[in-house]
């Protein structure tokens, strides 16, 4: 006669272990944590700074805090191309960013307080923690696809202006 109590048991163990497997696997194979989508949140316009000549619109989504601005374009696999991040800071600064973390190639650009484009780093390394400086204390930085700035002859010296929607 068979101990139903150490069957049972047995049998029980087998299955918390196989629920576990199951649950782990769908875990790493199924459900893929949900991909940061572009949000509209304001415009940045950028001008040449000479003559205020326009060069170009975009569709921006704002890091205004400290957690919005640690996200950053972070996990992201695709942005259109006139989209892009604008990091408003609190008081102008020395600032540096890095690419951990961020899948998309990105030209950075500082921006001082009064919207001049300080300093531009065009086709940043994917992943890399490598930090990248402003030149000068900046107050704002804007992040576009790489190549964005060459294909719209956006360079350092040039001008923003940006308008948030109600944030």
């Amino acid at each position: 006669m068979l101990n139903k109590t150490k069957w049972d048991g047995k049998y029980f163990i087998y299955l918390i272990l196989i629920l576990a497997v199951i649950i782990s696997l769908y875990f790493i194979f199924i459900k893929k944590p949900s991909e940061p989508q572009f949000k509209k949140e304001g415009e940045v316009t950028f001008y040449k700074i000479l003559n205020r000549h326009f060069v170009k619109k975009v569709d921006i989504e704002v890091a205004n805090n400290y957690d919005e601005r640690m996200q950053g374009l972070m996990y992201r696999t695709k942005m259109d191309e006139d989209n892009g991040m604008l990091f408003i800071f609190e008081y102008p600064d020395i600032k540096s960013f890095w690419m951990k973390n961020t899948i998309l190639p990105l030209d950075i650009m500082f921006i001082d307080s009064i919207g001049v484009i300080d300093t531009i780093y065009r086709h940043t390394t994917p992943y890399s923690e490598k930090l990248v400086w402003s030149r000068k204390k900046v107050q704002f930085v804007v992040e576009m696809n790489t190549g964005w700035s060459d294909k719209n002859g956006v360079n350092e010296g040039d001008l923003i202006e940006f308008k948030v929607d109600g944030k």
